[in-house]
C-alpha cells in the first residue's frame, strides 16, 4: 500500500474517532433526570442530581446534627439534607424543609423532606430548581416551620437554616 494511502487512511481513523468522542461526551449530562424547574419536588436521588452535588452551604449544630444545602450544577436545582447523630434520642424527631422564593416571585415557599428518627438518620428534602433562592431549615416542632424567619420570631421551636442562596 503506498505510504500517501496509509497515511490519508490514518488521518481519516482519527478524525472519525475524535468526531465520535466529541459526540459521547454530552451524554453525561444527560444521566440526570430533570432540569431546572422540572426538578421542584423531586428527589435528588430518584433523578440523579446529587451525582454531582456541590455543597453550598453546612449549618453544623455541634457534632450531633448537620444540615447542608447543596446544588447539582447538570440539574440546575438545589435541596438541604439533615443528618443527625444516631446515638442521640433528642434528636430523633428533626422536622426538614427548605424554603424557597420563586424566581419569577411570589410568597416564600416550603417543601417538607420529613423527619428524622431513630431509624431514619438523613433526610433530604425535594428540589428546588432553576434561579429561585432557596434555604435549608430543621426543627423539632412542625413540618412547616421556619424557624428563622425574617420578620417574626415563633416561640418554643428548636431549629435552624442555612443563608438565602
Amino acid at each position: 500500500m503506498p505510504r500517501s494511502t496509509l497515511f490519508l487512511r490514518s488521518t481519516l481513523l482519527l478524525f472519525a474517532l475524535t468526531g465520535a468522542s466529541l459526540f459521547a461526551l454530552p451524554q453525561t449530562a444527560s444521566a440526570v433526570g430533570c432540569q431546572g424547574g422540572d426538578c421542584t419536588g423531586k428527589s435528588p436521588v430518584t433523578e440523579g442530581c446529587d451525582t454531582d452535588a456541590m455543597l453550598v452551604e453546612e449549618y453544623d449544630q455541634g457534632t450531633s446534627l448537620s444540615l447542608k444545602l447543596f446544588r447539582s450544577p447538570a440539574c440546575d436545582a438545589s435541596w438541604a439534607k439533615v443528618t443527625i447523630d444516631s446515638t442521640d434520642p433528642d434528636l430523633y424527631t428533626q422536622y426538614v424543609n427548605i424554603f424557597y422564593l420563586p424566581q419569577l416571585g411570589g410568597s416564600e415557599t416550603v417543601l417538607t423532606g420529613g423527619t428524622t428518627s431513630e431509624t431514619n438518620f438523613a433526610v433530604p428534602t425535594p428540589m428546588v430548581g432553576g434561579d429561585a433562592l432557596a434555604k435549608g431549615c430543621y426543627n423539632d416542632t412542625s413540618l412547616d416551620l421556619d424557624p428563622a424567619p425574617e420578620t417574626w420570631a415563633r416561640q418554643g421551636a428548636t431549629g435552624g437554616c442555612t443563608q438565602w442562596h
